[in-house]
This record gives structure tokens, C-alpha cells and sequence, in this order.
């Protein structure tokens, strides 16, 4: 059985049942020049120095961090672009997790028809990549929904909106679609969460808004 093999305090190799790594391979490893990505090759502080700025939380995840704790949610759905939405409510609750790396929330509602609602999602920055991250899934698919994205700043009299942008599994298409994700914050701390999907004519329309009000 394949497993995992922890090197020092941050490198994780794999193991395979007949391969062996000995010191001829390791010493090989240590004297390539560049790794199967292309990245240049670290020495073995180096390395460690590099996981361990990737891994610290810095003030994006301060900032995410603002998020936690109890709310209470109004969801707004257009099924059809031409009517008015369809309304529920709902609560959700923020914590952050994995050392104040993660927010993640859990959501519930009473859904729309008979089916109470249920998801749950995670949002981080990723150090590395200098990029937002986010996903969803919840009680009415099996898949989960990825998006990544940053904040962009309008001007000194706009509230910053985080955008992101991703796929999320539609039933009805049988396939994932692509989804835009535009969040702010306006002057009375209400969290406004906007989504796009496309439209018959294949442009972005709104399909969803769900607002937050700190309890």
C-alpha cells in the first residue's frame, strides 16, 4: 500500500510498495538542479524556510478572520430573470480553523419547497499563488463548487468588493457552469453576496443575492 513518509519537519514523500529510497537517491535529490516543476532546487533550510512562509498566517487572514460568528442570512433566487426572486431565510455560522488559516462557515436554512437547506464552505488566501480561494457543497449535490479570485479596490469612496470566479455543478446542464462571485460590505456592515451565471444569451446575469446581518 502506497504511504506517506515524513522528511524533517515539512516534506512528505511518497512511498511505493518495491521502491526504495536509499542514499544514492537521496543524495541525487539533494544535488539536482531544478524539480519536476522547474522550480529551482532548495537546500534542506531553504526548503523548510519556503513551507513555513507559505504556511503563516498573515493579515488576509486577519481580515477573514473579521468574518466570525453568528448571522442571519436572506437568500434571493431568480428562477426565472423575469420574475420577482424567491425569498428564504437562514443563519449561518463563521469560525476559523486550521491555526486561523481557514474561514469556514456552516450554513442552514429552510430551503425552498420541503427540503431544508445545508452547506458548507471554506474560504482561505493562498500565500503561494496570491490568490483567494473558496469552496461550497452542500445537501443538494454531491460535487462541490471551486472558485478562486481577489479583492479588488474601485476607489476611496467604494466599498472593496472580492471577487471570485469558478464552476459550480449544474443538474440541469449535467455539467459544471461558470459562476462569478461579487462581495462587499456596505455602511451598515451588511455582508452582500452576488452571483452570476450565464444566461441564455451566454452573458453573465444576476442569479442569486445573499446578505448577511451580524446577530
Amino acid at each position: 500500500m502506497m504511504g506517506w513518509l515524513a522528511i524533517g519537519a515539512a516534506v512528505w514523500v511518497m512511498t511505493v510498495p518495491g521502491l526504495t529510497l536509499g542514499a544514492d537517491r537521496t543524495a541525487a535529490a539533494e544535488t539536482t538542479e531544478t524539480t519536476a516543476s522547474g522550480a529551482p532546487a532548495m537546500s534542506g533550510d531553504a526548503m523548510t524556510e519556503a513551507w513555513a512562509k507559505a504556511a503563516l498566517p498573515g493579515s488576509r487572514h486577519l481580515a477573514l478572520a473579521e468574518r466570525v460568528g453568528t448571522w442571519a442570512v436572506t437568500v434571493r433566487m431568480w428562477v426565472d430573470a423575469s420574475q420577482p426572486p424567491e425569498v428564504s431565510d437562514g443563519s449561518a455560522r463563521r469560525t476559523m480553523i486550521l491555526g486561523g488559516r481557514v474561514l469556514e462557515e456552516s450554513f442552514s436554512s429552510a430551503g425552498l419547497g420541503d427540503q431544508p437547506y445545508e452547506g458548507l464552505g471554506h474560504e482561505g488566501y493562498d500565500n503561494v499563488t496570491g490568490r483567494y480561494w473558496s469552496t461550497w457543497t452542500d445537501n443538494m449535490m454531491t460535487g462541490v463548487a471551486v472558485f478562486y479570485g481577489a479583492v479588488e479596490q474601485p476607489g476611496a469612496d467604494v466599498a472593496d468588493v472580492r471577487v471570485l470566479e469558478g464552476e459550480m455543478p449544474d443538474p440541469m446542464a449535467g455539467k459544471a457552469v461558470p459562476m462569478r462571485i461579487e462581495s462587499r460590505v456596505d455602511a451598515d456592515g451588511q455582508e452582500i453576496n452576488e452571483f452570476y451565471q450565464p444566461g441564455p444569451d451566454g452573458k453573465l446575469i444576476k442569479t442569486m443575492e445573499i446578505i448577511y446581518r451580524r446577530r
